[in-house]
């Protein structure tokens, strides 16, 4: 049987002061993280480790002698021990995996892996919980975007001032690469009747360099100079793009710049910023409802997984049979044996309850592609991990939820600027620029999901409770740790401890 060594280093800032532990697990055979273990205390407080294996745990009190953590992740031995005075551990565990032949050696039937699935669907309906709760939730989307290739042509133009040069200048200054973080804490009550949820957001941080963004707006900034300085007070631009004409004006982008005395322009803006305050808070409310019942269908009584509910489909291989702390666990991989179905992956289900405790999967092939008058957009790849447990009624909830998605877009068309005026009647073309744009590009969203903590709720307090809109997440020019200080948020990666906005962008 192979042993594995796993490393446990644990900085404790200002101990005995201090309410924060942070650290990383690591499997030394191989020198790599150990992404997504459990790490759960006896004060109440519990986490998971990031893809990076690092973690941290606040404590509202100061620790003490008998606070101790566990720590726990599938193939591995559990470890519990007390964290007062110790810096550093390395402690050696063998895993915990058992060869499938052992198993006829318990009391359990030997099943097979289509019946493992069966019985998991069957009890579905008994192991997930009704109730009205309270959760603590926080969330993570990470958006990284990259250009691949950006030209623009000039095929024709008598707007002098837009001429190759210009152009070419712009290409120059626009960013190949970009990214955006946005972290959100908020409040749940409700049960899983989508018609009795509520979110309210209790916190929550942007990092955004809106300088550094690949975007139309960016595009403005950058001819802005010119258009205040060209354009004339009765004309107007009109882009055409071959199929969609966009006056500028008319769909609420202006290229001219705002004057601080224009009333109307001003309630314009004024109205956009309570617009996108209501669409922020709407998103995140539908975010947070969608994936605290996402897996379940409470109509057909059923998991929503194809994997479940299209099982046919699926080609099914039990790999093993293991433990997760103290719980028996079987290993099932799932691939499609059908065309029709597009994800492969690893199931975890709990040997005695015939639980779902953990979905790992990724797509076999592009999910979507679509490529129609030099527009082209390809689904590339999609893959993620879902864990559940207990909660404190004894029933399995959602628990944590990690999800990348990878997209590749391009365009290829001709770019019309036509620059027309208001008062001349029939046809009001004053100039106009034709200019070919090749553009491609990638881009990558990552989503973290964890509920901190959760407790009952009864009928009275729901009704109680008010959704009340919150304003815009703050707005951070770097990662502030200090910002996040008292709340076991999911660790963030080392890109994102090292966002930085330089003040000369």
């Amino acid at each position: 049987m192979k042993f594995y060594k796993i490393i446990f280093l644990f900085f404790v800032i200002s101990f005995g002061q201090s309410q924060e532990i942070s650290g990383i697990v690591i499997d030394s055979l191989n020198q790599e993280p150990i992404p997504f273990a459990t790490i759960i205390s006896n004060f109440n407080k519990s986490t998971i480790t990031n893809e990076e294996g690092r973690f941290r745990i606040f404590k509202e009190t100061s620790f003490n002698n008998e606070d101790t953590l566990f720590i726990s992740s599938l193939g591995y031995s559990s470890i519990s021990f007390s964290v007062t005075k110790n810096v550093n551990f390395e402690i050696i565990l063998a895993p915990k995996g058992i060869e499938l032949k052992s198993i006829v050696l318990t009391n359990r039937e030997k099943l097979t892996a289509n019946e493992i699935i069966s019985r998991v669907k069957k009890n579905a309906i008994n192991i997930y919980d009704f109730k009205y709760v309270e959760k603590k939730i926080f969330w993570r989307e990470t958006n990284t975007a990259e250009v691949i290739k950006l030209d623009f042509k000039i095929k024709k133009t008598s707007i002098k001032e837009f001429d190759q040069t210009f152009m070419d200048s712009i290409m120059t200054t626009i960013p190949k690469a970009t990214n955006f973080y946005i972290e959100t804490l908020a409040l749940f009550y409700g049960n899983r009747d989508l018609k009795k949820q509520k979110v309210n957001i209790i916190k929550s941080a942007e990092l955004l360099n809106k300088d550094n963004q690949i975007s139309i707006e960016l595009i403005e900034k950058k001819i802005q100079p010119i258009v205040d300085l060209r354009i004339k007070p009765d004309s107007y631009f009109k882009f055409k793009s071959g199929i969609f004409p966009i006056d500028l004006i008319v769909n609420g982008v202006d290229l001219r710049s705002i004057d601080s005395t224009d009333n109307d322009q001003l309630e314009i803006n004024k109205k956009k910023k309570l617009d996108e305050i209501k669409d922020y808070n709407i998103y995140n409310r539908n975010f947070i409802k969608n994936k605290s019942n996402f897996y379940f269908d409470t109509e057909e009584n059923e998991l929503t997984y194809p994997v479940f509910r299209k099982s046919r489909l699926y080609d099914f291989k039990l790999v093993e049979f293991t433990y997760l702390g103290f719980d028996p666990v079987y290993v099932i991989d799932y691939e499609p044996a059908s065309k029709k179905e597009q994800y492969r992956g690893r199931l975890y289900v709990h040997a005695d309850e015939f639980a779902l405790i953990r979905i790992d999967y990724e797509n076999t092939e592009p999910l979507r592609k679509f490529n129609l008058f030099g527009v082209s957009f390809k689904f590339d790849t999609r893959h993620g991990k879902q864990i559940f447990k207990k909660n404190h009624n004894g029933k399995y909830d959602l628990y944590f939820y990690e999800n990348t998605n990878q997209n590749t877009f391009g365009l290829d068309r001709l770019l019309k600027i036509i620059e027309k005026n208001k008062n001349v009647r029939g046809r009001r073309k004053q100039n106009q620029l034709n200019m070919q744009i090749d553009f491609k590009g990638k881009s990558r969203k990552r989503t973290e999901f964890i509920i901190l903590n959760e407790s009952e709720l009864n009928i009275d307090e729901f009704n109680i409770y008010k959704e009340i809109d919150s304003i815009l997440p703050y707005k951070l020019n770097e990662y502030n740790p200090d910002f996040w200080k008292g709340y076991n948020i999911i660790e963030p990666s080392q890109i994102l401890k090292e966002f930085k906005i330089d003040e000369n962008d």
